[in-house]
């Protein structure tokens, strides 16, 4: 296991996310202001199905079956009374014009939705109110204009913690997981979905989407922020013995189907389970009672 000693070699990928750890109470904020701001200048594209998030909607319905798959399974019959997420308090952090909040809601869960950019709330409140389901239950929805470390300050707590294509977005990247995990009640689960700094991620969601394809603009994505799911794992095992990685997979887009596909297998990640092949990826990373 990964351990935050000045003693302990760290890779160079791994030193980089670990190198702001402290272990005083969050006293500053993790975002990325530039961020930000590129999000909110975006926010009224975020429903649009021709827009810059098109390809992140497609992603939405494979995000949500894994999440449920994980926290009940896919057979089960909390899963198939369609309401799998009934009683979870669920945080949906970097929640952006709220596709993902919107999902879980209607999957029975009381989800909370923030993100630091106020327009990005704000699309979200209005695209909510055009689903009464939402209002009427049994899941509950919330948003906020808040942080992270802003939410912990305020003393609150999750059954389930998201963090969706958010990580890398973010400054010092550690502080922000850290601040998840604290996040995340005891018995909890936290889930994170980011891309990793691979040649092959570059080529694909940087060189290709961006530059020839223009699927996204340019400089959507800072390939120096991607993290590797090694680098990952060794990050949240180096919270404690509470915490577990207990599920891991490489997520792929099939430019036949238009569709994104999880992987079926625990632990592949990269094609082949080569890490050098690592593009998108989803976790589920469970904290002890």
């Amino acid at each position: 296991m990964l351990r935050l000693t000045k003693s302990f070699h760290l890779s160079k990928g791994c030193s980089s996310l670990l190198r702001h750890y402290t272990t005083t109470k969050p006293s500053f904020s993790t975002i990325d202001k530039a961020e930000v701001q590129k999000f909110s200048d975006k926010a009224a594209e975020w429903w649009d199905p021709s827009g810059e998030f098109s390809m992140l909607q497609l992603l939405n319905p494979p995000r949500v079956s894994y999440v449920r798959d994980q926290l009940v399974g896919a057979n089960s019959e909390a899963a198939l009374s369609g309401k799998p997420f009934d009683g979870l308090r669920m945080l949906d952090i970097g929640c952006g014009g709220g596709l993902l909040s919107e999902s879980l809601v209607r999957l029975g869960g009381n989800v909370m939705g923030a993100d630091a950019s106020p327009d990005n709330i704000q699309m979200a409140k209005l695209h909510s109110r055009k689903d009464p389901s939402l209002w009427t239950g049994p899941g509950k929805l919330e948003y906020r204009n808040s942080t992270a470390e802003e939410l912990l300050a305020q003393n609150e707590s999750f059954d389930v913690v998201l963090a969706m294509e958010i990580i890398e977005h973010v400054n010092q990247p550690l502080e922000f997981l850290r601040t998840c995990a604290k996040l995340t009640k005891p018995g909890g689960n936290l889930f994170l979905s980011t891309m990793s700094r691979t040649p092959a991620a570059y080529a694909l969601t940087v060189f290709l989407a961006e530059k020839v394809l223009g699927m996204v603009h340019d400089g959507t994505h800072d390939w120096s922020k991607y993290i590797k799911s090694r680098e990952m794992r060794e990050a949240i095992e180096s919270f404690g013995d509470e915490w577990k990685v207990a599920d891991i997979r490489g997520i792929s887009w099939d430019p036949i189907s238009r569709k994104w596909e999880v992987t079926n297998r625990n632990g592949l990640v990269g094609f082949g389970g080569f890490e050098s092949l690592e593009v998108n990826y989803i976790m589920r990373a469970s904290k002890s009672e």
